[in-house]
């Protein structure tokens, strides 16, 4: 059967608050950057006044392979109707927010049960290259529907199926008050330069590690010492340990708690994320880089992937810096230019972390997320903390990743 849930409204809210139903996976069945984006989100709907409902879908395998079998169509059907009695007793909704693209079909169901206007999908990553067929097909007929990314990279991605609208991401509350507070600490700068990178782990290839580990030894041969700091979620694979082995001056830090990962970002020189775009299997990308928010965010000035949506996530030239391609070579020359002035990266990092808290304001964003999700504005004006539960899984349990 499907999951229900109801989050009450907030004791300010006002009758005439939107009533807006979440359609999200089992927590199961979503990746934990997925998780967290969808509960900051359900946070800032609930700060705005919005009465919040919820609903877990069954696993619906007709969405599992590209083409539907027989078995797959009756599952499907079953999915459906079960959605449909979850559904069916909530009266009218304003709104119905996919929380991800194989939950179209439901979204489309739950619309028509409840009359609602608007049925925006969410795409946090690299769904919007491996969307089923049959959720492209509704997203492109249905004129309800419409995406919603992270980046202006990702709705042009999207353009060609559907216009939608961009939300950048926000962050968990406490875990942007602990980021801040690193930035305001005062520390000596060490004697050796660090380059910081943070992803998860089993996905070392696809961000681009090979090539930073090469440029930064290039950044070497002229600098003498650069400390490279490599963390996130593990395990980490055995080819990942033996690269960091055979490097110099290169450390692993796996599954790193919030508290140290903070550290981590606040104590670095400079943080790269050197992200693989591949639209193709296997697919790899960045459609925001959440971790380079995060990063700016305690501190650190910042170099994005070449190509995706990370530019979106720093200022070009001012807080990052982009490579003109991903070749090993072209990323060391940035490295180089910055890490010869460090008092300039210093300088960069104050104006990075003043920036990101501008960019994370939550209740700016209570406000971009009324907007992009419902067309209008908050029903009750948001307050400075979101309300977001506390127990939000730790980014050494996932890290910032692809979006």
């Amino acid at each position: 059967m499907s999951h229900f849930r109801r989050s009450p409204r907030p004791p300010t809210q006002d009758a005439g608050g939107p009533r807006v139903l979440l359609l999200s996976p089992s927590p199961g069945r979503q990746n934990p950057d997925a998780a967290r984006n969808l509960a900051v989100i359900a946070a800032r709907l609930r700060a705005g006044g919005a009465e919040l409902l919820r609903i877990e879908p069954p696993e619906t395998p007709a969405l599992t392979g590209a083409r539907l079998t027989g078995a797959q169509l009756s599952g499907f059907g079953r999915s459906l109707w079960r959605t449909a009695l979850g559904t069916r007793a909530l009266g009218a909704l304003d709104g119905v927010v996919v929380g991800q693209p194989d939950l179209i079909p439901a979204g489309v169901l739950a619309a028509r049960l409840t009359g609602a206007r608007r049925v925006p999908v969410l795409f946090h990553g690299t769904d919007m290259w491996t969307m089923r067929p049959h959720p492209r097909w509704l997203l492109r007929r249905d004129p309800l529907l419409y995406p919603v990314t992270t980046s202006s990279f990702g709705a042009g991605a999207l353009g060609a199926v559907r216009l939608g609208a961009v939300l950048t991401p926000g962050l968990e509350q406490r875990w942007r008050d602990m980021l801040i507070t690193e930035a305001g600490r005062r520390r000596p700068l060490p004697p050796v330069p660090t380059v910081l990178s943070v992803f998860r782990l089993d996905e070392w290839e696809a961000k681009g590690l090979p090539a930073l580990v090469e440029a930064v030894a290039e950044a070497r041969r002229v600098l003498g010492a650069v400390r490279l700091v490599v963390a996130g979620p593990g395990p980490a694979p055995g080819a990942l340990r033996e690269l960091v082995a055979a490097s110099e001056h290169t450390e692993l830090s796996e599954n790193p708690g919030d508290e140290a990962l903070a550290r981590l970002y606040a104590t670095a020189d400079l943080f790269a994320l050197c992200t693989r775009t591949r639209t193709s299997p296997p697919v790899s990308g960045e459609t925001y880089g959440i971790a380079l928010l995060e990063a700016q965010l305690a501190g650190c000035a910042v170099i994005g992937p070449a190509r995706g949506g990370a530019r979106d996530a720093y200022r070009n030239g001012d807080t990052g810096w982009t490579p003109s391609d991903e070749s090993p070579r072209a990323l060391a020359r940035v490295l180089l230019d910055l890490l010869t002035d460090r008092a300039r990266l210093a300088r960069a990092g104050r104006q990075a972390a003043e920036w990101a808290s501008a960019c994370t304001e939550p209740r700016a964003h209570t406000r971009a997320v009324f907007n992009a999700l419902l067309g209008c504005e908050p029903a009750v004006a948001a307050t400075a903390e979101d309300g977001l539960a506390t127990g939000q899984p730790s980014r050494a349990n996932g890290a910032p990743a692809i979006r």
